[in-house]
């Protein structure tokens, strides 16, 4: 059987299924001459990111079996093609830990392995190994790290490459990302959506904890793009929240006080594909001015004075990574680990504590035994001689999730502040 360059013309991607490329595919791997046109990768990039490919502006995964087709074809394309694909496979996944999650059915790495065996350039090899450790450092199954030490050495033979997939096993094993953590998309719609408050802790004062990770990119010609990180508001719109312009954190409070939200910039550039850890303090003040704190990897960066909205009113326009509309202008594209909300101020001898436990923790701070990580005793006392958590409101972590529930996760002693079932939404598109 013999087999004919294929050849695009503009906007022939459009009419291009994945079913369709699946048949491609399998004409390509039975033809005994294959020569598949260059001119095949752009419809499949656009397939897999549904629109026009950008390794800036669009490279959010919507077609993750393209991913598959891509590597069938790979191995009959030209090696500075495979060089080329097998690069920008690696800043797809790179670009943004949603696209790794949205592989993770995929078995692409056995897929890989297989893909490594097959290619005599080491140029290749070496590009088609980080996108091996991309996918590794996210998440290894037993039975893939048994693919790959299976793969590393068979009948007393080392194999293909093997250099290259050894120091990536190890890259592998001294990666620091926590095990677990909300992905959100950015796309429409996408949020976790609490349940009704009946009384925000404004009198006592209050903190939000987290750890989060920015992924979308800052765009200059999208002044109108605002990502939200958390919105606790009442249905008339007093309450607090928070937003990204760019790189900055800018804080808000809307109150009866004033006509406008009060907003707080944070004086600090939030890096992508980078881990922070956030806290946000307000502590409420009946004789003169609130205060309002904020701390960036158990750092004070901001100190100020702010008006605490008084309402009564049930906070029932609570979110996570959106604003009530989520609309893709105010949802938010990255990661956050284990969210927090106390009932008080906390110190800042606290606030470096809480930054030592990594963004790994997500227990409830009731014993010490519940981290490894090296603390004086001072430090241990702060964080787990019961007060800290005492003074949890609610808590939400992605290891207590089931299906499109995530489970509120504060000590079960500790009063609930929800008008009903605790539990938050978890809404993804």
């Amino acid at each position: 059987m013999s087999f004919s360059p294929l050849s695009f013309s503009s906007g022939l991607s459009e009419r291009l299924t994945p079913a369709r490329m699946w048949q491609l595919a399998g004409l390509i791997a039975k033809s005994e001459h294959p020569q598949p046109s260059p001119a095949l990768i752009t419809p499949l990039l656009e397939l897999l990111v549904g629109g026009a490919f950008d390794a800036r502006d669009n490279l959010l995964i919507r077609e993750p079996s393209i991913l598959l087709l891509l590597v069938e074809l790979l191995p009959h394309l030209s090696e500075e093609i495979q060089i080329e694909l097998w690069s920008s496979v690696g800043g797809i996944l790179q670009g943004s830990l949603w696209n790794v999650h949205s592989c993770r059915h995929l078995h692409l790495i056995e897929k890989c392995l297989h893909s490594l065996q097959r290619t005599s350039s080491v140029k290749v090899a070496g590009q088609l190994v980080k996108v091996l450790e991309m996918l590794g450092t996210y998440n290894v199954a037993v039975k893939e790290l048994k693919s790959i030490l299976s793969y590393l050495y068979t009948n007393q033979l080392w194999a293909p490459h093997c250099v290259l997939l050894v120091e990536a096993l190890n890259n592998i094993l001294l990666s620091v990302q926590p095990d677990v953590f909300f992905n959100f998309s950015g796309a429409q719609g996408a949020a976790l959506t609490l349940p009704p408050i009946s009384k925000w802790p404004t009198q006592s004062g209050f903190t939000f904890f987290t750890w989060l990770r920015l992924e979308n990119p800052f765009d200059s010609q999208r002044d109108y793009y605002k990502p939200v990180v958390y919105w606790f508001r009442t249905g008339k719109g007093y309450g607090f929240s928070a937003h990204f312009i760019g790189n900055t954190l800018v804080l808000e409070t809307a109150g009866r006080s004033h006509k406008k939200p009060q907003t707080h910039p944070l004086p600090i550039s939030f890096l992508h594909n980078q881990w922070y850890m956030l806290a946000v303090s307000y502590n409420y003040r009946r004789l003169r001015s609130s205060e309002l704190e904020c701390y960036v990897d158990g750092q004070q960066v901001l100190s100020t004075e702010v008006s605490m909205p008084s309402s009564d009113d049930i906070y029932d326009k609570c979110f996570l990574g959106s604003s009530p509309s989520a609309t893709p202008d105010t949802t938010f594209q990255g990661q956050m680990t284990a969210v927090y909300l106390f009932r008080e101020r906390l110190n800042r001898e606290t606030m470096a504590a809480l930054h030592l436990l990594g963004p790994g923790y997500k227990n409830q701070f009731k014993f010490d035994a519940e981290t490894n990580v090296p603390l004086t005793d001072h430090q241990r006392k702060l964080l787990f001689d019961g007060r800290l958590s005492e003074a949890v409101v609610f808590s939400y972590n992605a290891k207590a999730v089931d299906g499109q529930l995530a489970m509120e996760s504060s000590p079960l002693e500790n009063s609930s502040p929800f008008v009903h079932s605790p539990h938050a939404t978890i809404l993804e598109v």
